[in-house]
């Protein structure tokens, strides 16, 4: 990436710039709705930058360190790349240290921190552009050809190709997040903002980098470090629920059940295309999550869970039978739909636990 600005061995750049204007503003947002959390800040900061950048150092292709060494592009900070979820555990760390030693509530500082992290990786994301990274599938027909729905990442004149524009999909949900935390705040209990904000963007996460096509951070051509890490952000939030909520035995099975096998129905839908024999799979797995779904909620809120059923398990049962009627033009799309209404469903459930206190262990 060319600089715009360059001060001694210092290169600016507009993602730099972008970066820099993404913290300032989630150190605003971040004070405005706690303004003790200034002792803390630093060390959110610095525990972001520098496990941010050793995970990328790490999990970054090879190519980007092939000269200089993983150990050397590590120490290199001023070089740039960093990691969405290396950041936000770097962040989560330094918060924990900063409490502690300005003796400070720890939940509290972290939903005070949720919406500034939104606002961060938004502007994070809308950099993206300068990087020509967070691109999709080439987008062939003409009429589609603009942003935010797709962007040019090869221009030789002649030749033009457009992908789809995954990173501002990115920062749009970043943005949706962030007024949902903003919204809720004034209502929400100790500790229900970290787990929202948990949730929203480890469901979001899965499904739009599944949307990229381009070769960062990956473990393997199907699934990238952020995608595990997401997965295993839900399944901790849920566990931790589980200790300090103390559901009933029915509602830890079902809640269980119902990610095991909407998460089983993500990662068919990941494989389908390559691998046809996922295909059966993928159509239990979805439709028995559909199921469970409606279980959980009169689980959990008796009949008047049966409403906020009814979007969900309509959208699955839709899919599921366009897909198997094999009438769309384009699977790549409803695979996607049916990776959302899998997620969505996970996220149901980790609300449901939130919200839950069980009667007989009132705190």
């Amino acid at each position: 990436m060319n600089p715009i600005l360059t001060v001694g061995p210092l290169n600016v750049t507009p993602y730099g710039l972008l970066v820099f204007a993404g913290a300032v503003c989630g150190v605003a947002i971040t004070l405005l709705k706690k303004k003790d959390a200034g002792p803390v800040l630093p060390f959110v900061i610095l525990g972001a930058l520098i496990l941010g950048h050793m995970w990328w150092a790490l999990f970054c292709p090879p190519s980007y360190t092939a000269e200089a060494g993983v150990f050397s592009a590590f120490l290199r900070i001023w070089e740039g790349g960093y990691t969405l979820y290396g950041a936000l555990v770097g962040g989560a760390i330094g918060a924990v240290i900063g409490c502690r030693l300005s003796r400070t509530d720890v939940l509290k500082t972290l939903d005070a921190l949720a919406p500034g992290a939104c606002a961060a990786l938004f502007f994070c994301r809308v950099g993206e552009y300068f990087t020509l990274q967070g691109f999709g599938v080439s987008v062939e027909d003409e009429a589609l050809h603009f942003l935010p729905v797709s962007f040019c990442v090869t221009d030789y004149g002649f030749y033009q190709e457009w992908c789809y524009a995954v990173w501002a999909w990115e920062a749009f949900a970043a943005l949706i997040i962030m007024i949902a935390l903003l919204v809720r705040s004034g209502k929400a209990a100790r500790g229900h903002q970290t787990v929202f904000f948990v949730t929203a963007l480890g469901t979001s996460q899965i499904l739009l980098e599944q949307m990229r096509r381009d070769d960062f951070v990956r473990l393997n051509p199907f699934v990238r470090v952020s995608q595990i890490v997401a997965l295993l952000s839900l399944i901790a939030v849920l566990a931790v629920l589980f200790i300090r909520r103390r559901p009933e035995r029915k509602q830890i099975i079902i809640s269980i059940a119902e990610l095991v096998f909407a998460s089983l129905a993500v990662v068919c839908a990941e494989f389908v295309f390559d691998k046809p024999q996922y295909r059966v799979l993928l159509y239990i797995s979805f439709g028995i999550s559909a199921v469970g779904l409606v279980w959980a909620l009169y689980v959990y809120r008796g009949r008047r869970g049966f409403p906020a059923a009814c979007l969900p398990v309509l959208a699955a049962a839709a899919l599921l039978a366009v897909h198997i009627a094999d009438r769309w033009e384009n699977d790549l799309w409803l695979l996607f739909g049916m990776m959302a209404v899998s997620l969505t469903e996970i996220g149901i459930i980790i609300e449901l636990n939130a919200r839950y206190t069980n009667p007989k262990h009132r705190e």
